[in-house]
């Protein structure tokens, strides 16, 4: 792979990585390598296993987007699971309150 298209895959994983998790009910990882890592692993995995499409500087368009789309779902469910929704307390404070 040659340096361009390594910082040109980089680039375009943390461009869509912030697409894909702002567009899921999710929120934003806290770290940026997060939020490239994913989708660049999916990307990667795309370009091996379906290398097909019109390409933009050695890379195929909708294998990324496909691949990187994919990738943020696994870890979105995996986030998920591993830390799930907590329902506020309402009604938390009331035994607290001074007499």
């Amino acid at each position: 792979m040659q340096i361009g298209t390594f910082l040109l895959m980089l680039a375009l994983s943390y461009a869509l990585g912030v697409l894909w998790y702002d567009l899921l009910p999710g929120k934003l990882a806290m770290k940026p390598w997060r939020v490239a890592a994913y989708p660049f692993l999916g990307m990667w995995v795309a370009e091996v296993f379906y290398p097909h499409g019109p390409a933009f500087g050695d890379l195929h368009i909708i294998p990324i987007a496909v691949g990187s789309l994919v990738a943020v779902i696994v870890d979105w469910i995996i986030t998920t699971a591993r830390h799930p929704a907590t329902v506020p307390d309402y009604e938390g404070g009331l035994g607290t309150r001074p007499a």
